[in-house]
């Protein structure tokens, strides 16, 4: 058994992916007949990206992969896990995570994906870090969280429509002084509300076939009234009782990285938590929701701009489908 490491695992290196091509509000509204103007007021976002047809999911995993190294300061070869969050791979399987150890030459990792959807960056770190404690050979994880959700949206179906778009972000995990990166997560499931987002087609309950392939299985069903009444009610649960794991309250964060569902319930989350919209930051009306991205990518985002410090503590929360909630405090170093 291996003794207890004197050092901490946190955020050393991070990149991101956009892609190029824009989906306006206007677009929307003529695909749906739901205003522009009205999408801005329900949900904050102005525009979201798609990628072009000859783009892949893992391309875009490695092109942030890529980034986060260069970053980090390391090589590929020095990592020695790649942990993908994603539900929207290249194929039902193999990992995605298999994919993008080839296409950056990652030689010396271990691969493999998890599903937790729009929290899914928030638990992969958890996860990585505590492989990384565990098994001390691991020096540097490289954690993404990718959707390429576009070819799963019905353009005309307002309830979807409005809010998503495709993007990628990573980080690398790596040993920083004890006391310092990720402190403490917590993550809980409310099974109750399973179908309110969901994505059927393609699963053993409904497999494709040619008698329901006009069904529209394949497209995203979203309940959007039960993702705000689920957020308000558990979001801050999870984030309470991950600080408390580490004797913190809401008034010791510093800083607040949201998956970007909705501006205006990220907006309404904070006024309830009594926090000036200052301790967070948002993309959402830029790049709409990423889903599995958001995460990585608006933490990306955040610092690169250097609104994150040094000894800040930083709270790190998602919802994703199913739906779980997950929250993780990290100290910043």
């Amino acid at each position: 058994m291996s003794e207890k490491s004197c050092y901490g695992i946190g955020i050393i290196g991070v990149g991101n992916y956009i892609p190029k091509k824009v989906i306006t509000n206007e677009q929307i509204e003529t695909r749906t007949g739901i205003s522009a103007k009205s999408i801005v007021e329900k949900t904050g976002i102005e525009k979201r990206y798609i990628v072009e047809d000859n783009e892949s999911a893992s391309e875009m995993s490695a092109y942030a992969a890529r980034q986060a190294i260069e970053t980090a300061g390391i090589k590929p070869d020095d990592i020695g896990l790649i942990i993908v969050c994603s539900f929207t791979g290249d194929y039902v399987y193999p990992a995605v995570a298999c994919k993008v150890q080839e296409l950056i030459q990652a030689r010396n990792a271990g691969a493999f994906d998890v599903m937790a959807n729009c929290t899914g960056f928030q638990v992969v770190i958890s996860v990585a870090s505590d492989k990384m404690l565990v098994d001390t050979t691991i020096k540097y994880a490289l954690v993404i969280g990718t959707a390429l959700q576009s070819r799963f949206i019905n353009w005309k179906d307002a309830n979807s429509a409005i809010y998503f778009g495709d993007g990628a972000g990573a980080a690398i995990l790596g040993h920083v002084p004890d006391g310092y990166g990720v402190l403490a997560t917590d993550i809980w499931t409310n099974g109750k509300v399973f179908d309110a987002v969901r994505m059927r087609g393609g699963g053993t309950s409904y497999p494709m076939r040619k008698e329901n392939v006009n069904d529209g299985l394949q497209f995203y069903e979203v309940n959007g009234f039960e993702v705000w009444k689920q957020l308000i009610q558990f979001q801050p649960k999870v984030i309470i009782n991950s600080l408390r794991k580490i004797d913190k309250e809401i008034k010791d964060v510093d800083f607040f990285v949201f998956h970007q569902a909705n501006l205006r319930l990220i907006e309404y989350f904070m006024g309830k938590m009594k926090l000036d919209m200052s301790k967070t930051y948002t993309n959402v009306a830029e790049i709409g929701n990423t889903a599995d991205a958001s995460l990585a990518i608006v933490l990306c985002d955040a610092v690169n701009r250097n609104l994150i410090k040094r000894d800040n503590y930083v709270v790190m929360s998602g919802v994703g489908a199913g739906f779980t909630f997950g929250s993780t405090v990290i100290k910043w170093y």
